[in-house]
């Protein structure tokens, strides 16, 4: 278990939070026509594509690309110069450090499990035990991160209000409004590590889940369409303490066309209808 680990895990035991700012309702994350703060869309990924990860035999997944490079989520605002985006030296370790770290953690726990036998474990303590706990932290570090990278996409593109997805949060949450300042509050909850608006097969509506880990908080079946990560090696280096600044500066980042196509998608499947 990593030193950064334990610092994190420590800090949120400790009940160590951020000072909840406002952030104003208009500009970041909203359905907004092209030039309005938002660019038009380029032709986003496929379809659902961080459900299509190539699929690996045990131990040997990869690390996903950028879609961007490291550069390219910066942001200029001279009406609010605190929204900065996210930095390359971020970006970069976010990807290559710790995004990695999940997948090489995997990669060691898969291989090893493959050697032990389920004898092994024990309801105390056994190597096979401890890996299979590590097992779920490290593959939905992997995943969530997948999707957080698709996420994003440089200067942000805007969701169309005659889109399905927009239609939906309009519906489940009463207003684009209404569910932008709740994903806001879900980012802000203490000791919440992922805010993420995701796709429930059980009431068939969007809900902004608060997970504290990769793997706690979330929903079985649920389908995660905004992945927001608000650890602090999202963020720190670049806000400090102002977890607000930076998820604004998500928001404006965000690739909506890519989260409505994968919306649609799982819409079509009548899995949720």
């Amino acid at each position: 278990m990593s030193e950064t680990f334990e610092r994190r895990r420590f800090l949120r035991q400790a009940g160590y939070g951020l000072a909840a700012g406002s952030l104003a309702l208009t500009g970041c994350g909203k359905p907004l026509e092209p030039g309005a703060g938002q660019s038009e869309a380029p032709a986003a990924p496929a379809a659902a594509a961080w459900w299509t990860r190539p699929s690996a035999p045990a131990g040997q997944h990869v690390l996903s690309a950028l879609p961007y490079t490291p550069e390219q989520l910066t942001l200029q605002d001279a009406q609010n110069p605190a929204l900065k985006g996210i930095s390359a030296q971020v970006v970069t370790w976010h990807h290559d450090k710790h995004h990695a770290g999940y997948v090489k953690a995997l990669n060691e726990i898969e291989s090893e499990l493959a050697k032990l036998q389920t004898i092994q474990a024990s309801a105390n303590y056994s190597q096979y035990t401890e890996l299979k706990r590590r097992e779920t932290f490290n593959a939905s570090g992997m995943y969530l991160h997948d999707i957080y990278w698709q996420n994003l996409t440089p200067g942000g593109a805007a969701l169309s209000q005659g889109g399905d997805l927009y239609k939906k949060i309009v519906v489940d949450f009463g207003s684009f409004d209404a569910w932008r300042a709740d994903f806001i509050g879900t980012g802000l909850t203490p000791n919440t590590g992922w805010a993420i608006l995701a796709l429930s097969p059980y009431d068939k509506k969007l809900h902004n889940y608060a997970c504290s880990f990769h793997e706690l908080g979330g929903v079985w079946g649920a389908v995660p369409l905004v992945a927001m990560d608000v650890w602090e090696h999202a963020y720190y280096y670049d806000y400090g303490p102002d977890r607000p600044s930076y998820i604004e500066s998500f928001l404006r980042l965000l690739n909506w066309p890519a989260a409505d196509a994968a919306f649609g998608r799982w819409a079509a499947s009548g899995v949720f209808a």
